[in-house]
């Protein structure tokens, strides 16, 4: 029986080989399985699931994917029962002598079959298994088929397998025209005579050269309105051209850190700026007179630098558009030597650049 079955599966592949006109199917099967004699397994009743692909260009036309199931099987001699679940992969050689009609397939595979109840020797193993089948297709969108296989387990055990089914295909395969080439019609045309253009002499008046107005320092005033050739690039300029002045000078008491209520207007004039100039950055300078220790006067001059930031958060300026730094006394503006010097030096001071 094997000899004869293996025959068949060489001699199927030298056959016309058919031609699917879709891409995959699915096909649900029920059929029966009969053990070699010494496994101690009633004949089981077999239900089965399998998808496939075809493949092009391949000595065999499709690659599937199956899983069967056969229930409750009995034990010779014995009152138990196991489920059998089959997995297996199977690589398919189609062949046929009408499209979509009639079709003998050969196949070979490989699986696992798993048993819920092992006994008698029979456990989980896997398996080898070769067979023959035939299609009838019914119509474009149903075939039935029937399959017998023979199984061998990796132990040396055998299987009969015999199953009947039917097929439904998926996904259309999109022929391929061949483009039709197309000579060109050629017409010929008498020549038409050439019409009589008369020459006329026009006389281009010569362009004025006219120079575009320069802006040597780049502030978008240029030089006939420009008061202040030489601003830094980047400043904020009046119609004139010269820089718009923009200063914040806050003073402070001595040891003290808090902004008195006087410099309001001048903290408002740096919102009113910012408010229409929102590319601008605000640094703020803190600074202190020299009495007291230097790391006491770097501490107290960042303080004071943040103190004005806050006024200026409370205002409405975007905190992240301020940055703070302290100089302790280091940087005096006047001599620490007298009272007047020492409050003049006790300030924060700002630039506003882009």
């Amino acid at each position: 029986m094997k000899k004869v079955l293996l025959s068949l599966v060489v001699a199927s592949s030298l056959m016309f080989a058919a031609q699917g006109s879709h891409k995959s199917e699915l096909s649900i099967t029920v059929g029966g399985v009969k053990p070699e004699g010494n496994l101690d397994l009633e004949n089981e009743l077999n239900l089965g699931l399998r998808y496939g692909v075809y493949v092009e260009n391949k000595f065999f036309n499709m690659v599937e994917v199956g899983l069967e199931r056969a229930d409750s099987v009995d034990y010779d001699n014995s009152n138990k029962k196991t489920n059998i679940n089959r997995f297996f992969v199977n690589l398919t050689k189609e062949c046929g002598w009408a499209p979509k009609k009639l079709g003998l397939y050969g196949l070979v595979g490989v699986g696992y079959e798993d048993y819920t109840n092992p006994m008698f020797e029979n456990k989980d193993d896997g398996f080898v298994h070769y067979g023959l089948g035939v299609k009838q297709w019914l119509t474009d969108d149903i075939a039935l088929r029937a399959e017998v296989r023979h199984g061998i387990t990796f132990d040396g055990d055998n299987n009969l397998f015999y199953n009947v089914g039917f097929i439904i295909p998926f996904g259309k395969k999109v022929k391929e025209v061949m483009p039709i080439k197309s000579e060109p019609i050629v017409i010929q045309k008498k020549p038409e005579p050439k019409p009589v253009v008369k020459k006329v002499v026009k006389v281009e008046p010569k362009p004025v050269f006219v120079p575009a107005p320069r802006d040597d320092d780049n502030d978008g005033v240029i030089n006939q309105k420009d008061l202040c050739l030489s601003t830094p690039e980047g400043r904020v300029v009046e119609t004139n051209g010269c820089m718009k002045v923009v200063t914040l000078h806050v003073n402070f008491d001595f040891d003290k850190s808090v902004v008195a209520s006087s410099y309001d207007s001048v903290l408002n004039k740096s919102f009113d700026f910012m408010s229409e100039h929102k590319d601008y950055t605000i640094l703020l300078q803190g600074h202190t007179d020299s009495r007291g220790s230097v790391a006491y006067n770097q501490k107290l001059s960042e303080e004071r630098a943040v103190a004005v930031k806050d006024a200026l958060v409370r205002l409405g300026i975007d905190s992240d558009k301020i940055a703070t730094k302290g100089y302790g006394e280091s940087k005096p503006v006047v001599s620490n030597s007298t009272d007047e010097g020492r409050a003049e030096n006790r300030r924060v001071e700002a630039t506003f650049d882009k």
